[in-house]
């Protein structure tokens, strides 16, 4: 994946995220970006090499749960 492509991808995963968190915790918006923005998985989303972004967002969604339940980052086999 170029950074182009990367660049174009990442919002959108985010975005994916976002609405998730919103609409099935009926959290608000700046509640649901703290939340995300706040985690190590983020950290990682954000970095194309880590290649994070290949998951969905539910499935990412899960991972961050996870990892603001135990505090450790933990990812699927």
């Amino acid at each position: 994946m170029t950074a182009q492509e990367f660049e174009a991808l990442l919002p959108l995963k985010v975005e994916s995220m976002i609405e998730i968190l919103i609409k099935e915790r009926h959290i608000l918006l700046q509640d649901a970006l703290t939340y995300l923005y706040s985690s190590q998985l983020y950290s990682l989303l954000e970095r194309e090499e880590t290649k994070m972004w290949y998951y969905s967002p539910k499935m990412l969604i899960s991972i961050l749960d996870s990892e603001k339940e135990t505090g450790i980052l933990t990812f699927p086999e």
